[in-house]
This record gives C-alpha cells, structure tokens and sequence, in this order.
C-alpha cells in the first residue's frame, strides 16, 4: 500500500483536516490548564467537561481522522475521492459546527444548533466515503473495520442529536444509560476501529512487514464487534426498561468479549512486528507502540468499571486512557509518517532522477519526535496520577505538558511544510 496514488485528492484536502486538528488540540491543552480542576469534579455533565471532551473527540480526533480518511480511502479502494468539492464543504460546516457546539458547552447554552452543523457534516462525510467505497474489489480486514467504524459513528450520531435536543428527557427514562451508549458508540465503536483498521494498512507498510497471517485480526473483529454490541444492548434496555434485572452480567459480559477483542488485536500486532524487515524502531512506530499499550489499559479500565463499585475518578481515567493515551498517541505517530511523505509526494516524486531530492526520514526532526514520545508519555500518565488523587496542581501539571507536547507537534509537523 501507499499513502498517494493518482487517485487520491489534492493535498489541500487532507491537510486543513490536519492542521486544524492540532489547533483543536492546542485548545484542548490550554482548556485543561486553566480549569484542570474540573478534571476531579465527579460530575460528567460539568460545562468545562463537556468542552474539553468534545473539543478533543470532535475537534482533535474525528476532525484529524475525517481527514485521513478523504487521504487514504482512495488509496485503499483505488479509486478517486467520490467529491473533492464535497470533502471542502464537509470541513466548513463541520469546523463551524464544532465551534459552536464546545463554544455552546463552554456557557451552558443550548448546544442544539450547533450539533445540528455538526450532524449535518458527518452524514455528509459518511455519504462521500460509501460511495467512494461502493465500487471497490473484495474488501479485506482492514476495510471491514473501516465500514464497521462508520457504522457506528451514525449510531453515535443519533445518540447525541437526540441528548444534544433535550429530547432524552422526553423519550427515555435514563438519561445516564443514554450518555453511556453515545460514549461507547463514539470511544470504542468509531475512534477504536477506525485506527485499528488503519493500524492493519499503516504499521505493515511503515515496518516492511509481509506474508503474516491476519487470524487474530479477524477474531478481533469478530470479538470487539460482539461484545460492543452486547454492551449497546446493556444501555438500551437500561434505557427502555429502567430497573430491568440481569442487566449488570450483559454489560460485564459485553466488557469481557470486548477486552478478549483487544488482546486479539496485540497478538496480531505481535504477530505483525515479528515478521518485519525493518528491525529499528522509529520514534513515530513507539507512538503507535505506547498507543497498544494504553488501549489494554483502556480495555482492563472499562471491565473494572462494569464489574465493580466505583468512582466518577475512574471513568475520567479510563477516557483519558482511551482518547490521549490510545487515540492521540496513534494520531501523532501516524502523522509523523503521513505528512512528510503527503509533502514529498507532492512536491518531489516528479523529480526523481531529475534532480537531488530529499528522503522522507528527512523531512522532519526525529530528534523532536523522540522527545515529543516522552513529553505525551508523562502527560498522560501525570494526568491519570493528578485525577486519580484529585490534584489540581498535578492535572495542572499534565495540561502544561500537553500543550508544551502539542506545540512541539505543531512546529515539527508544521516545519514540513515548508521542505
């Protein structure tokens, strides 16, 4: 696989996905500095909460992965971006749909219209990324997990429209069971599978891996497909039924399968990683390493919250776990790989053998890259100690480092540009 054919759009597309998205992430930073207090609040619904989360999920994570996707689903199905023209507006309406809803949060105003922009821009985004997949040859496992993925972003869609128009107050009885389906159709539906499936085309490619079996890649699918959709059902009869007995063992069971996916998957990255050419391991693959690790994390967080007793602490642990630690660290390896080589591509695959061209090892500082692995490395495991002791000084701490990490990320991402 490459990351650029001729099928795939101009660069600007991809790129003010991109970019922006680290801009979200430098708000997010700054956000978590100056209220690092409500990180130890137990109270999900907090206003700050609210903000920071969704300015990390909608407008760090999804807004970098939407546009990853208009990058590497043409490559992937070999075929041209079904609407360039589509993927420009998409971003529009989306980033002023974003503003707005975090904007809404951050004042305890009415978030509606602004899930609505944002709503809007996703059925837009997941109609132009089925029709350029709709004529595709056999799809293969990473292609399932994409479909998979999309899928449930709808389903994450609806949930939210519906919280996000106070009709959850109307329609259902609890309210709590229905933010708990919104978080697991969006944590674990849409960003643990959209980067799984992408992690099965991107680390082969980047390590030289080849010839390797893909069995317990497709049993992670099959597991973590099962036991999400256990867990689903968990929260929509709690939903419907409130008070319903039995449901405690659905959802510690929907946990299990899911946590058995997730070692699946590390197997089949084991199995990945022993079959390489490429025996040294870049900066950029650690990320990407360190990001399997706080996914199992994730995955051990999660059952323990279904099986026992326990704090609002550890749920703010376990997304910290999944969205920074899982999430955002695969989002920054990947990224230092994806962009440099987008550049190169575009500005020097037409003059080999015309002229001296530069690698793509050189179109970024590793030297900055390592240090960026151990600036995100103690953030997260600074915040998780400051949360879990409800330290404002130490969360604090962690947020400072967040930004310093996310600037660092701007600047070497930035710089490549300009190569």
């Amino acid at each position: 696989m490459q990351l650029a054919t001729d099928k795939s759009p101009k660069l600007t597309v991809p790129f003010r996905y991109l970019f922006t998205g680290i801009g979200m992430l430098i708000l997010a930073a700054a956000g978590s500095i100056i209220e690092a207090r409500a990180l130890a609040l137990p109270y999900f619904g907090s206003p700050v909460l609210l903000t920071l989360t969704h300015l990390v999920t909608l407008g760090w994570i999804t807004m970098t992965i939407m546009g990853a996707m208009f990058q590497l689903v043409p490559v992937i199905t070999e075929q041209s971006l079904f609407s360039e023209r589509m993927a420009r507006f998409i971003f529009y309406v989306y980033l002023a749909g974003v503003v707005w809803l975090v904007s809404a949060f951050a004042i305890n105003a009415p978030p509606g219209p602004g899930a609505g922009l944002v709503s809007s821009a996703v059925l837009l985004f997941l109609a132009d990324s089925a029709l350029t997949m709709r004529g595709m040859k056999k799809p293969d496992l990473a292609v399932w997990y994409v479909v998979a993925a999309m899928a449930f972003l709808f389903v994450t869609l609806m949930t939210g429209s519906l919280a996000a128009a106070g009709l959850h107050r109307i329609v259902v009885d609890n309210p709590l069971a229905l933010l708990y389906l919104h978080i697991a159709g969006a944590g674990i539906g849409w960003v643990c599978f959209i980067i799984i499936g992408f992690s099965f085309r991107l680390i082969p490619m980047f390590i030289l891996s080849h010839g390797y079996d893909e069995s317990y890649g497709w049993t992670s699918l099959v597991l973590l497909t099962a036991g999400l959709l256990m867990l689903m059902l968990n929260f929509v009869l709690r939903l419907v039924i409130p008070g319903i007995s039995g449901i405690y063992w659905l959802g510690l069971a929907g946990g299990g399968v899911i946590l058995a996916g997730i070692i699946s998957y590390l197997v089949q990255m084991r199995v990945i990683f022993s079959q390489r050419a490429r025996r040294q391991i870049e900066p950029a693959i650690w990320f990407a390493l360190c990001a399997t690790g706080y996914l199992l994390l994730a995955g051990l967080t999660g059952v323990w919250m279904l099986a026992f007793r326990h704090s609002f602490r550890v749920e703010v642990v376990y997304v910290v776990f999944g969205l920074l630690g899982f999430a955002g660290m695969y989002i920054i390896g990947m990224m230092h790989k994806i962009v440099p080589f987008l550049q190169w591509y575009n500005k020097y695959s037409s003059k080999i053998g015309l002229e001296k061209v530069p690698m793509t090892k050189d179109m970024i500082s590793e030297r900055l890259t390592w240090i960026q692995l151990f600036v995100f490395n103690g953030t997260i495991l600074l915040m998780v100690a400051g949360i879990l002791k409800q330290s404002t000084t130490i969360i604090r701490t962690s947020g400072i480092l967040l930004l310093a990490g996310a600037l660092m990320f701007l600047w070497n991402i930035g710089n490549v540009v300009q190569k």
